[in-house]
């Protein structure tokens, strides 16, 4: 089991441990799953890909990922945001001495601010939303011949957007458009291994999701 999933499966303990504290009558709990896309990515890491195609990093790949949101009928609420993009990394061409990425992955961990519309302006249409905050933010990827292995964690921020869309008391779903970056580079130099050609750590990529919205 990788360490991203392992993250994933230890905030969604978080998150049942949390429904399970009352909260006052008017705030409810929403625990969202999701699937969804990471694209539009930009990065100083180092790219394993030498194909003539664009960097590894150009393609849109396929995350998961979980939410917890405490939001009751006023405008404000508080959640949690995890999002995993396996494959971040992963070259089609990568051929330095028979080398290969073996395995690469992003993931975040965020703690953001909600505001939303007022809950009795739809009660059972789309509720949009905005939300921000700041959190971990990893990157990591392995080659056959660990040429240029790299495991960071880096602060990071993501602000975003979308809606939730309540079926009934209980089920919804829910759209989201998200921004990442991390806040904080590391110098080169600090860097185990010369991963990013001498520049700062630089880490951005935006993710789409869709999830099922479960309101015990």
């Amino acid at each position: 089991m990788s360490h991203g999933v392992r993250t994933l499966w230890r905030v969604l303990a978080l998150s049942a441990i949390c429904l399970s504290i009352p909260g006052p009558a008017h705030a409810e709990w929403q625990f969202t799953p999701f699937v969804g896309y990471t694209f539009g990515a930009s990065t100083t890491f180092f790219d394993f890909d030498l194909s003539e195609e664009g960097r590894a990093t150009d393609e849109t790949r396929v995350n998961f990922g979980g939410s917890v949101r405490w939001i009751g009928a006023s405008p404000i609420g508080l959640e949690a945001y995890y999002v995993h993009t396996p494959g971040f990394f992963d070259a089609k061409e990568f051929d330095l001495n028979l080398a290969r990425v073996i395995e690469s992955r992003t993931y975040a961990l965020m703690g953001n601010v909600v505001v939303a519309t007022p809950r009795n302006w739809n009660r059972y249409g789309l509720r949009p939303s905005l939300s921000a905050g700041i959190g971990l933010m990893h990157a990591s990827a392995d080659d056959t011949l660990q040429i240029f292995p790299y495991h960071q964690n880096l602060l990071g921020m993501n602000v975003g957007g979308g809606a939730v869309g309540m079926l009934s008391e209980r089920i919804g779903v829910r759209f989201d458009l998200r921004y990442f970056r991390n806040i904080k580079g590391v110098a080169a130099e600090d860097l185990e291994f010369p991963v990013t050609g001498g520049e700062p750590v630089r880490l951005r990529y935006w993710t789409l999701g869709f999830g099922v919205v479960i309101q015990p």
